[in-house]
């Protein structure tokens, strides 16, 4: 793949990682003329077969669905340092480093998402170097490696945009270890349970008016 290829594609992949809204519902026949194009198999079979899924959904549909995968699954979550720091002092630390890295690249990053969130990720990945990208991801694979395991685990299409991403990884320069990560999760009690699912509940009706 040329590197302007491989750089939109982290850009497509990032787009369509983030919060669906009906701007995304709008994009889909778009980025699936990108697909296309994408001379790579290994990468064009799970983006094609993401979009095709999400091309048959109802907006609700597609937003619930995210909302659940990626809001209330802790290992499932975009945000790349939780799986192994969770909310541990260590990771404030890593955010800030993280950030300090964007910014001597010359990427600048809102208060509005924390940096280790993976869209934003792949959006710094789309405008810089190779050499830069691949030392951030390098840093980060294992994390995106366990939550695409999870995602299978879950049979959420979503996994096809991790698998996508991962092989363009790859092809990129990175060599990749599929192995899960090693992630003890907390029993959740029945009152754990119904707040989750209460807050499930009103994110799901705040979000569709």
């Amino acid at each position: 793949m040329k590197h302007e290829v491989i750089s939109s594609t982290y850009q497509v992949i990032s787009f369509l990682l983030r919060y669906p809204t009906e701007e995304h519902r709008l994009a889909v026949a778009d980025a699936q003329a990108f697909v296309a194009d994408i001379g790579e198999p290994s990468v064009k079979k799970p983006l094609s077969a993401f979009l095709t899924t999400i091309a048959g959904w109802h907006q609700d549909q597609w937003v619930e669905h995210y909302i659940e995968v990626f809001d209330f699954g802790k290992t499932s979550n975009l945000y790349m340092t939780y799986l192994k720091l969770g909310e541990q002092k260590e990771r404030g630390l890593e955010l800030l480093k993280l950030k300090k890295f964007y910014e001597s690249a010359g990427f600048e990053v809102t208060e509005k998402e924390l940096p280790d969130y993976l869209p934003l990720m792949l959006e710094f990945c789309a405008k810089v170097s190779q050499e830069v990208r691949l030392e951030l991801l390098a840093k980060h694979i294992a994390a995106i490696v366990e939550t695409k395991n999870k995602l299978v685990t879950f049979e959420s299409d979503y996994q096809f945009l991790l698998k996508a991403m991962i092989e363009l990884v790859k092809i990129d320069g990175l060599e990749v270890q599929e192995e899960a990560l090693t992630v003890k999760e907390r029993s959740l009690s029945l009152e754990d349970v119904r707040i989750m699912q209460s807050m499930r509940e009103q994110l799901i009706n705040n979000q569709l008016g």
